[in-house]
């Protein structure tokens, strides 16, 4: 009778212990996400195939032009959805235009371009951002922009 009320308080103290671990690991799972996406901020704006070049010289801003057309899924789509899903766009801040999807039709009168979407149902979202520099070569202007991370849960 000793060792079977022994075992059910076992067995009661070992479920408490589990699920408290895995809440734990769940919460550093979503810190990691939140981590590795702020070094995703850098790394985005320094990807050779959107990053804006005049006379083969690199300049630390964005090409629009180049973001109308690259397509992540096909070199980094690994890099997009390693640790959590998450959508990748750039917004012109500086001067104000409509906040519509950018496609090829509407360049350069539109304000958002998505770069990375995974296309997933969420509840909610977390958004880390940072100013970039967008290049529009059609008329050799420079813009304010903002590159956005959005933390998909």
């Amino acid at each position: 009778m000793v060792a079977m009320v022994f075992m059910v308080v076992l067995l009661v103290a070992l479920a408490f212990y589990f699920r408290f671990q895995l809440e734990s690991i769940e919460s550093s799972a979503q810190d990691a996400c939140l981590v590795s996406n702020t070094v995703l901020l850098s790394s985005v704006t320094s990807m050779p195939e959107i990053q804006c070049s005049v006379n083969e010289r690199r300049d630390h801003c964005v090409d629009t032009v180049k973001l109308l057309v690259f397509d992540p899924t096909r070199e980094y789509g690994d890099l997009f959805s390693a640790n959590c899903e998450q959508k990748v766009y750039f917004t012109q801040v500086y001067p104000e235009v409509l906040e519509e999807e950018c496609d090829q039709s509407m360049y350069p009168e539109c304000g958002v371009y998505t770069f990375y979407d995974p296309e997933v149902a969420y509840s909610a979202s977390i958004k880390i951002s940072t100013p970039v520099s967008m290049y529009y070569p059609l008329t050799g202007e420079y813009r304010l922009g903002k590159l956005t991370v959005e933390v998909l849960q």
